[in-house]
């Protein structure tokens, strides 16, 4: 599991990262929202996925010297996360959360609250339902994750979808983890670091700027 420290270090290059993106993203992509032209090789795609995202966020209570200083981390993660989660979808930075709870003190509200879409498995509360979903899942009782609770409905979610009313049920197929390491050994060629990425394309098209370190071990 990536420490604190890990995390807020990550966190605060890639917020660096947005803010290159994001003034850099006319003059060289010509657009203000990555998305009208999709991304690419030299501006890719880059998805931040935060596993058992509350515990970067938790709270952190006492007056020693190691818990103010994991209170203060904490807190600086949120906001961290919060400018990626605003601001990021349009230069192409893509924020995944994903916790077995989504209520307020697990995921602060000022971020859950702004991704756009959300996705639900078995709950056994609907307080716990309207966490990860919204309120209107109270209107759609039949839909409701709460529904989910049998061996049968193991890996089915529910979900939102734009331009859709209601909710949709879907199934996640079983992956071992044989298998996603297979696949991503099988892949990672087409990954590449963001950073130097934008460095690159912007000394092709004669801006001059400060090499970023990288975001690789």
């Amino acid at each position: 599991m990536t420490t604190l420290d890990e995390a807020n270090a990550l966190f605060k290059r890639l917020v660096e990262l947005r803010k290159r993106r994001s003034a850099t993203i006319r003059d060289v992509l010509g657009v203000k929202n990555m998305w009208h032209v999709g991304p690419s090789p030299e501006w890719p795609l880059t998805v931040l996925i935060i596993d058992e995202a509350h515990t970067y966020f938790r709270e952190y209570k006492g007056s020693d010297a190691e818990t103010k200083r994991l209170a203060a981390l904490t807190a600086e993660n949120a906001r961290l996360v919060e400018d990626l989660v605003k601001k990021g979808r349009s230069v192409g930075i893509l924020v995944i959360l994903i916790s077995q709870k989504t209520t307020g003190d697990a995921i602060p509200t000022f971020i859950r609250d702004v991704c756009p879409t959300g996705r639900s498995f078995a709950q056994k509360t609907v307080e716990a339902a309207v966490a990860a979903l919204g309120e209107d899942i109270r209107n759609w009782p039949d839909a409701s994750p709460v529904t989910l609770q049998d061996p049968a409905y193991v890996g089915v979610a529910v979900m939102a979808m734009q331009g859709r009313p209601g909710y949709t049920r879907i199934r996640t197929p079983y992956v071992s983890d044989t298998e996603a390491a297979r696949v991503a050994d099988a892949t990672s060629h087409l990954t590449a670091d963001p950073d130097l990425c934008l460095d690159a394309l912007l000394h092709s098209a004669g801006r001059t700027t400060t090499p970023a370190p990288s975001l690789t071990k």
